[in-house]
């Protein structure tokens, strides 16, 4: 019989493409997803990390990951836990990822899009927080949530909206055939067969008024 108790928790040591971050509550992700020789990879976070990770880096950046892994027999999978996340020797910064490694600098439009929404579109005092809905079943993140989430995370940190706009995972919502599909709240405006592409619009139509938009 084979001892399922065996945990030799080997080394591993990553380097990727940050796809987005997955779990925990908003600003706090339990893992992040790392495209590593083109296969997606789920990494968990040390709890020190989570609170400060999406300050620092970005979808995009190229990071690398140390941490053990061990197998999960009942679940038949891998699970990878990270120690330390760090920008590989070649680029700006190789130390661990627990200080801003370049400070960001939005551009005026965006700026001015980020102040307008701040009384303009934004749910006032006594109103429905303003959240964006999006199903975190396996078949939905499949075909394309995971993107989905990834780019739309960073099309609010560009907005400074990270703080005023929620992203909340929900079971099904009864739209698998039309996926990846998400659901802004309040008014419940529902968009199908999305591409990561179409977010930055949709967030300057909901939450930025059209005169923030004007060119300077």
């Amino acid at each position: 019989m084979m001892n399922t108790s065996i945990n030799s928790s080997p080394i591993f040591n990553l380097e990727g493409t940050l796809l987005g971050f997955l779990g925990g509550d908003f600003g706090k992700p339990k893992s992040i997803i790392l495209e590593v020789e083109e296969e997606q990879i789920v990494i968990k976070l040390p709890k020190e990390l989570r609170p400060s990770i999406q300050r620092w880096v970005k979808v995009g950046d190229r990071l690398q990951c140390v941490g053990r892994s061990r197998i999960d027999f009942k679940a038949g999978v891998i699970k990878l836990k990270a120690y330390q996340v760090f920008y590989p020797p070649q680029s700006e910064a190789a130390s661990p990822v627990t200080a801003p490694a370049v400070a960001t600098h939005p551009s005026v439009k965006r700026d001015a899009c980020a102040k307008a929404c701040n009384t303009d579109r934004l749910p006032t005092s006594g109103q429905k927080p303003a959240k964006i809905l999006i199903c975190q079943k396996s078949g939905c993140q499949k075909r394309g949530g995971r993107q989905i989430v990834a780019a739309l995370q960073q099309v609010l940190q560009d907005y400074q909206l990270q703080d005023q706009v929620e992203i909340r995972y929900t079971g099904c919502q009864k739209r698998c055939s039309k996926s990846p599909t998400l659901t802004i709240m309040p008014g419940k405006h529902s968009y199908d067969r999305l591409n990561p592409k179409d977010l930055s619009a949709l967030i300057t139509e909901h939450f930025c008024p059209p005169d923030s938009l004007a060119k300077p």
